[in-house]
């Protein structure tokens, strides 16, 4: 009986309601600052800021009302209007230039100004031959019916280092989709020498009529160091998946191309730590990791980046 009483005690003692009292620094709500500055294309800011991690979360953390100016080459160039309809875009039809250098300032109601670190908007991208090898075994996945392709770097600066991200994409009738490309073994620059990493990108949106819902359609995004590519020689290899449906009776894609990205360091160092902050239930027991930022006395990151689509053949 005793026994029985004593496992009730732990159980209420266990079920008790404790309040903890932590100190957990905050130094104010900061502007946040997120943005890709794509050569020839039109510019869009997302503007949002921070809360305090003590208390409840907000609904809504966009800045509304704001005051967001590109500087070019030193001197104010655009400002940027907010979008109607969506919160906390801000955006230009003024298109970014290749070779310039970029400042984005912002500021808004009882928030710090900041700003980013000068970015520079790569001017070239690498030349490339593709070579395309259709319907071959794959190396991991046995499922799909995958096409090898070689890439050859023809034009190398080894004195620059450069980053790039390369984007495999299947089109169909009706669906444009990622290449699911992975890496061939062979040659593929390791990781453990801080060559490569992956990420994902967001490329659509597409409408799922039996859920009722609208959903993000992503693709594999692969990205490295110039200072790793192999003679110009030797190719760098990749799987593909060019078809969709039954592996028996595929549907193939009438093109597959490829993005070159080259892209500032600030894009490779964020991707490559990206997925290393703990989310969910993983945020009670594991600390927070290093985080990137190239703003001024705010958060977010700013980088540029050059990009071609080549068609494989």
């Amino acid at each position: 009986m005793r026994y029985i009483i004593f496992f009730l005690l732990l159980c209420v003692e266990g079920c008790r309601e404790t309040n903890l009292s932590l100190d957990i620094p905050y130094t104010g709500d900061k502007l946040v600052l997120w943005g890709k500055l794509k050569a020839g294309f039109p510019i869009r800011i997302q503007l949002t800021k921070t809360f305090n991690p003590v208390g409840n979360i907000p609904s809504d953390v966009t800045v509304p009302g704001a005051k967001v100016v590109l500087v070019k080459n030193g001197k104010e160039y655009v400002e940027l209007s907010p979008l109607a309809n969506e919160k906390g875009i801000y955006v230009s039809d003024s298109l970014i230039e290749a070779g310039a250098t970029y400042i984005v300032k912002a500021s808004a109601e009882t928030l710090p100004i900041a700003e980013s670190a000068p970015v520079f908007v790569p001017s070239d991208t690498p030349d490339i031959i593709v070579d395309r090898i259709r319907n071959v075994p794959g190396e991991i996945n046995h499922q799909t019916r995958q096409d090898l392709v070689s890439l050859y770097f023809t034009k190398q600066q080894a004195e620059v280092e450069s980053y790039y991200t390369l984007t495999f994409l299947s089109y169909f009738d009706k669906d444009t989709i990622s290449a699911s490309p992975y890496g061939a073994t062979d040659n593929i620059p390791a990781k453990e020498e801080d060559c490569h990493t992956w990420t994902t990108e967001k490329i659509s949106t597409y409408y799922n009529e039996a859920a009722g819902l609208t959903f993000d359609r992503a693709a594999r995004v692969f990205l490295m160091k110039s200072k790793c590519l192999p003679d110009p020689r030797n190719p760098i290899k990749f799987y593909i998946e060019t078809s969709k449906g039954n592996f028996d009776t595929p549907k193939w894609a009438f093109k597959v191309t490829m993005r070159i990205e080259v892209v500032t360091k600030e894009a490779f160092d964020y991707a490559k730590i990206a997925y290393d902050q703990p989310e969910g239930v993983d945020l009670l027991v594991l600390p927070p990791q290093r985080a990137l930022t190239n703003i001024k006395n705010g958060y977010g990151l700013i980088f540029a980046s050059n990009e071609k689509t080549i068609e494989i053949p």
